[in-house]
């Protein structure tokens, strides 16, 4: 006959007792420390739309020198999409000016076939991800002058002038959102406002 296998002397198996002690405790950390995770991947997620959004603005600019021809920015939003496309619009000043492409038609779409424009890249954010991209001032978008790289606004009714700035926010709430400013050169620098969790250089 085989012996029966013995326990070495001390050694014990855990009880179910134990056992749900045991799964009760990790319950426990994994509830506390499941708001914390779900934070921290929202915040993730903003740093790398925030990160994408300046790389556009940076193309954007780079582009307009490249092309000869003032680079379109703009920004639009609804309930199902926040988006931005950058285009650029052949023509007579006042005709050029009045041509917006709305990304909220999609990437490829943007531009609907417009006479004279010219759809670069358009990015649309799903609301679900939480994220919404919206500038902070009145006009809801900007271009880049090809010879200085300088802000220009994008008027309806007259020809393009220098902008002294452009802003634009990326943010999940009040307390998670960068400010991307935009000075009169056309370069970006980031910031949160105070009060806000991002550990972000304070805006000024």
């Amino acid at each position: 006959m085989m012996n029966k296998p013995r326990l070495r002397p001390g050694v014990q198996g855990f009880t179910l007792v134990e056992l749900l002690v045991a799964v009760a405790v990790l319950g426990v950390i994994m509830a506390v420390a499941a708001p914390s995770f779900k934070s921290l991947i929202e915040v993730q997620r903003l740093r790398s739309i925030n990160s994408q959004l300046i790389t556009d603005l940076q193309f954007a600019r780079n582009e307009a020198a490249t092309r000869g021809t003032p680079m379109r920015v703009v920004f639009d939003n609804n309930a199902s999409v926040t988006c931005y496309s950058l285009f650029t619009s052949a023509g007579t000043p006042l005709i050029a000016n009045g041509q917006r492409c709305d990304c909220l038609r999609g990437p490829g779409s943007a531009c609907g076939g417009s006479v004279g424009t010219s759809e670069v890249r358009t990015v649309s954010i799903p609301r679900s991800l939480g994220v919404l991209v919206l500038p902070l001032d009145l006009d809801p978008g900007v271009a880049f002058d090809p010879a200085t790289g300088g802000l220009l606004s994008i008027p309806m009714d007259r020809d393009s002038l220098p902008m002294p700035q452009f802003r634009v926010q990326a943010a999940l709430d009040a307390q998670r959102r960068f400010f991307n400013i935009l000075n009169q050169a056309g370069r970006p620098t980031v910031c949160s406002p105070i009060g806000t969790t991002l550990g972000a250089t304070p805006c000024p």
